[in-house]
This record gives structure tokens, sequence and C-alpha cells, in this order.
């Protein structure tokens, strides 16, 4: 299958115009989505999934855009476990008599 035939799948399955080919060229280039570096990433990484999701038929772990998918929701957990391992080291104001 052609680049531009991935493409239409992803668009049709909810992926943003402006990310389809970055997305693309990392999925051929690795087999799968690239890793989540910030939160910034993390929140589009989760819209974006709730909008494929929707689309993809329950039972399909075949089609380029079921294992993006699939890869996308393994990325969103490792993120939220290394979150949850992270301290939060945001200093805290002392409170006011």
């Amino acid at each position: 299958m052609k680049h531009r035939d991935f493409r239409k799948m992803f668009l049709a399955a909810g992926m943003p115009k402006d990310q389809v080919d970055a997305v693309l060229d990392h999925f051929h280039a690795n087999g799968g989505a690239a890793d989540i570096t910030s939160v910034s990433e993390y929140e589009a990484a989760k819209s974006i999934y709730a909008v494929m999701d929707a689309s993809v038929p329950s039972g399909d772990f075949h089609t380029p855009v079921a294992r993006y998918l699939i890869s996308l929701g393994v990325r969103i957990v490792a993120w939220e476990d290394q979150a949850a391992v992270v301290p939060d080291f945001t200093p805290s104001l002392p409170s006011r008599p």
C-alpha cells in the first residue's frame, strides 16, 4: 500500500491534516506512534486517540490505522505510568496566617 493510501485512511479515521504527514513518516520508519515527550503531546495524543478509536471497528487489529491506534494507546499509557512515578516538584507557597 502506498503512502497516499495510508494518508486517506488516517484522515478518514480523524487524524488532523496538519499532523498526518509527520505521523505517517514516523509510522513507516518505526511501525508505530512516536514517544510522548511533553504534556501538550500527551493531551494531543489523547484527543487523537479518542477520535480515531471511534472510527476503528472492534476486532480490527491489523489495518494500518488500528496498528497506529494500538501503538498510540501504548504511548499514552507509558506517559501516564511515568507521570504517576515522577513526584511533583512544584514548590508550595507557605500559607498566610
